[in-house]
């Protein structure tokens, strides 16, 4: 139940509040035309050597309006590596139902991982028993904390990733790549070298 009400409560304030960014700002963080500064930098979340397709960024029209989150397309069962270290503060891997029905929107599981900095974040729509971290765990960047699936509210396998801040405002987050430290961008492949 407490998760519920933790993925209920971060799904209202991102659904409510806007995304932060105007869509100017947002167009400028994925052509890379604005200085990062010191935010964090995160791996991506999947295995090294791994290739996966970003579908959907910051503020995508499909479902991601006024959400800063980004997601990969995944076969069921690709693997989902942590992008930060972290201890886990959140799971649900017992749902094995998903769809575009509002009855699903809390069933997709999932993992939280609390940064040093007090951020959080969340990997969504991993698969039935697909989470190999518990609540508590302390977790290292890169270290692998399950499998990717189709659970919750969703219209395919993929993974969904966001970030809050110590404060719970959504936040945009720049990525190591082959290319450098970078703000994704939808309709790009991406693969992990670190």
């Amino acid at each position: 139940m407490k998760e519920i009400f933790f993925y209920i409560a971060f799904s209202l304030a991102s659904f409510f509040s806007s995304a932060q960014l105007t869509d100017t700002e947002i167009r400028n963080l994925k052509a890379g035309c604005v200085n990062p500064g010191n935010s964090p930098v995160y791996h991506l979340p999947f295995a090294k050597n791994s290739k996966f397709l970003l579908i959907q960024a910051y503020n995508s029209k499909m479902s991601h309006r006024h959400e800063l989150s980004v997601d990969f397309k995944m076969k069921k069962g690709s693997k989902i590596c942590a992008t930060r270290a972290g201890v886990v503060t959140a799971v649900k891997k017992d749902s094995d139902v998903g769809g575009l029905k509002d009855e699903y929107l809390s069933e997709g599981n999932h993992i939280i991982i609390k940064h040093n900095d007090g951020s959080d974040a969340m990997y969504w729509h991993l698969k039935k028993d697909g989470v190999l971290v518990n609540i508590g765990d302390t977790v290292a960047q890169g270290q692998h904390i399950g499998y990717s699936g189709n659970t919750g509210y969703t219209a395919f396998p993929h993974l969904h990733f966001q970030v809050y801040d110590v404060n719970g405002k959504n936040i945009a987050t720049r990525f190591s790549t082959k290319k450098g430290v970078i703000y994704l961008r939808p309709g790009k492949w991406y693969k992990k070298i670190n």
